[in-house]
């Protein structure tokens, strides 16, 4: 039969794919307004660099694959945190997630020095999603059992993986003969397979497709549904058959495996060793891609080709019209701040339909008074 059940939500429906990718349009062009006038305060001319910007991103094949491996890491991350965002879960882990995940991939690929491509590529991979998965633990098991903030924990977990990563690689893991910290470097064997030639893009894009693809899958699904109704209000969820504690430390893994697995594609794909600055800036850059994208999928795909050509074309200013390519960041700090302002009305929008004197906390047992809307299963 037909369940039909209430929603906390103030009774707008969540905006269309298509409304995000306008949103994602929007902010970009407003963020490169103020940034063209910071840059013309500062004495310089606005066209020229942007025209620096898209020649360092696009202006040859060589610039498009680079912009390409700089998108994948981004977009892996930002696909992996998006249930987790969703669901008003502030996991900002991702750089001590991709930190680990980058080392224990390097520890497996450099013991292995002699083994099948194959092979280490795989169990590569898979030390990555451990790596990532062992920095989400922690926080995931703080807040799902005892609801300690989240976003304290993640980056507290941050430092310590930065810092177990400066000791490793200034002490055991230093490369013979290295004036800097890093690892050895990988085999040839360990590396992934470039799938576009004259370029660096590599095996690495596929998987970032695929994962979006499995993402717009999932939420078409009946635990998609679910998970989208755990976002909206979790005493309704649990009457679904949904565990609140256990959806949000799977949430936690969800995106820590995530992170993991794209400081394998980083090590592996990109930089065949093992830096201190691995999650540089990846980490939190994925994050802001989510956030920009609304954490939709075909939105997600675009702030991630977006920030990624940022990131490249950036590398060219120096050379091409005399500025810092620093200013990159400040555009990237612009981006997040926009999409963190957006998704806290987000949150004060849905509190303001929930009675909180009826509605229960997240964790407790019974269900609250819900005010109307209605969803059918």
């Amino acid at each position: 039969g037909s369940v039909v059940m209430a929603t906390s939500t103030t009774g707008r429906s969540r905006p269309a794919g298509l409304a995000r990718v306008i949103t994602v349009v929007l902010i970009a062009s407003g963020v490169a307004l103020v940034l063209a006038i910071v840059l013309v305060i500062a004495g310089r001319n606005p066209l020229q660099v942007a025209s620096a910007l898209v020649t360092g991103a696009l202006g040859t094949p060589r610039a498009v694959g680079e912009t390409l491996i700089r998108a994948v890491p981004l977009l892996v991350i930002a696909v992996s945190l998006a249930p987790s965002l969703r669901a008003r879960i502030f996991n900002l882990g991702a750089p001590g997630q991709v930190a680990l995940g980058a080392l224990a991939a390097t520890l497996v690929t450099i013991s292995l020095p002699d083994a099948p491509s194959l092979l280490v590529l795989l169990l590569a991979a898979l030390a990555g999603v451990l790596g990532g998965v062992a920095a989400a633990v922690v926080p995931a098991i703080l807040r799902s059992r005892y609801e300690i903030n989240e976003i304290i924990t993640t980056i507290a977990m941050n430092f310590l993986a930065a810092y177990l990563l400066l000791y490793l690689l200034n002490g055991p893991m230093l490369a013979e003969g290295a004036n800097s910290p890093q690892s050895e470097p990988f085999p040839t064997s360990a590396w992934l397979p470039v799938i576009l030639p004259d370029t660096r893009a590599n095996l690495g894009l596929l998987f970032a497709i695929f994962i979006v693809v499995a993402l717009m899958f999932f939420d078409r699904t009946k635990q998609g549904y679910r998970m989208r109704v755990f976002a909206a209000n979790q005493d309704l969820s649990r009457q679904m058959g949904v565990r609140p504690r256990r959806t949000v430390f799977l949430l936690f893994l969800l995106a820590g495996a995530g992170a993991g697995f794209a400081g394998w594609l980083q090590v592996a794909g990109v930089d065949h060793r093992l830096y201190p600055s691995i999650s540089d800036p990846i980490g939190y850059s994925g994050l802001v891609v989510a956030l920009l994208a609304g954490a939709h999928p075909i939105g997600m795909l675009l702030g991630a080709l977006l920030l990624g050509g940022l990131l490249q074309g950036g590398q060219s200013l120096q050379v091409g019209v005399g500025v810092p390519p620093e200013i990159v960041q400040v555009l990237v700090g612009l981006v997040l701040l926009h999409a963190a302002v957006n998704a806290l009305n987000e949150a004060s929008d849905m509190m303001s339909g929930i009675d909180l004197r009826t509605t229960r906390t997240p964790f407790s047992g019974g269900s609250g008074t819900l005010p109307a809307g209605r969803l059918s299963v």
